[in-house]
């Protein structure tokens, strides 16, 4: 095979191999935004499940002007399947009471998230005051995991 021939056909399968990379590790790092509304009935509020694609902590910043009286704690949960993200991820509930956007490792098991489903679990502890509405926005894979505080 001639060089030219052989270079291209090197080129291809290198952009080919490239393609597939990217696409297999791409993060599910882009912002879901959820309103916790906590009532009389319920303390608890859970965002809905969305897929794990890494081994980066969960990513949750309160939006501002929306943090209860006292703040309120948040703890990650996962599942097999979106309908069973019930098992405890972070070994605590953390608690939140600024706007700081943080991190959460899941520390609370050894079972690894890639390819799980989480969500997070709000928690509203104070029953002296109104419950009102607190929203965040909060993603399952964090990109530089490193330039934010970790809860655990």
């Amino acid at each position: 095979m001639k060089p030219k021939r052989l270079l291209a056909l090197l080129m291809a399968v290198v952009t080919v191999v490239s393609v597939f990379t990217i696409s297999a590790s791409a993060a599910n790092t882009e912002d879901t935004y959820y309103t916790y509304t906590w009532n009389n009935y319920s303390r608890y509020d859970y965002t809905p499940t969305r897929n794990k694609t890494n081994a980066t902590p969960v990513y949750i910043k309160t939006q501002e002007y929306t943090l209860p009286y006292n703040g309120y704690y948040a703890r990650t949960l996962y599942g097999t399947t979106a309908d069973n993200a019930t098992k405890f991820a972070s070994a605590s509930e953390y608690w939140i009471n600024n706007y700081t956007a943080y991190v959460i490792r899941a520390n609370g098991t050894s079972v690894s998230q890639i390819k799980k489903y989480v969500r997070i679990r709000g928690h509203y502890s104070d029953t002296t005051y109104s419950w009102g509405d607190c929203k965040i926005a909060w993603s399952p894979d964090t990109t530089n995991a490193s330039n934010y505080t970790y809860l655990n």
